[in-house]
């Protein structure tokens, strides 16, 4: 399988939040949320699937402790997310899951959030609606790579992307980011340049 890239076209992001914001249904209001959490914030699905009602209600941030790396780190809420959560989750619980799923934990038979498998089945339904060709890999990583794209090109800030995904090299960053891939084919591009006009 292709590794996941970001989404690169500022329009297309726009045009996937557009339809699923206008999918009224409990499901299409939770893949709203999902994307835009993703997308806005950077942070991996494992840990976006796990926040309570209680830790974006209101807030302008948010600390936990990162499921994969065990660290500690920290979510920003941007203006736009926090309206987003403020209208969809308003009549919920504190102690509710911002993203439940529609079954039981086996054991305790309590409510629990949505497992990053289904996280992942709601990017394929994100591929269906983005227009994207058939080779394109669209994952759940995708919406972290697709803030750290847009940032990046819009900031130029490697420093403060390096610290949020905890890479300790830039290299590293601007590959995982998509951006050292863009580089690449622009050198191709310059290359066939490079052979023009005469000597």
């Amino acid at each position: 399988m292709a590794k996941a890239e970001p989404i690169r076209d500022t329009r297309q992001v726009r045009a996937i939040m557009d339809a699923l914001e206008n999918d009224q249904t409990k499901i299409g209001k939770r893949r709203y949320l999902l994307f835009m959490t993703g997308i806005f914030t950077g942070r991996r699905v494992s840990d976006i699937v796990r926040l309570r009602v209680r830790d974006v209600r209101g807030r302008d941030r948010y600390t936990f402790t990162e499921k994969k790396t065990g660290k500690r780190a920290e979510i920003w809420f941007p203006r736009k997310l926090k309206a987003a959560y403020a209208e969809l989750l308003a009549g919920m619980d504190d102690n509710d899951w911002v993203f439940p799923s529609d079954k039981k934990d086996r054991r305790t038979g309590k409510a629990r959030h949505i497992t990053t498998r289904t996280a992942y089945n709601y990017m394929r339904e994100v591929k269906a609606l983005g227009g994207f060709d058939e080779d394109e890999s669209i994952s759940t990583h995708t919406m972290r790579k697709t803030f750290g794209y847009h940032y990046y090109r819009q900031y130029k800030d490697i420093g403060t992307l390096m610290s949020l995904f905890n890479h300790s090299e830039a290299g590293t960053t601007l590959i995982y980011i998509g951006i050292a891939s863009d580089e690449r084919k622009a050198v191709a591009r310059k290359v066939d340049s490079m052979y023009d006009g005469d000597d």
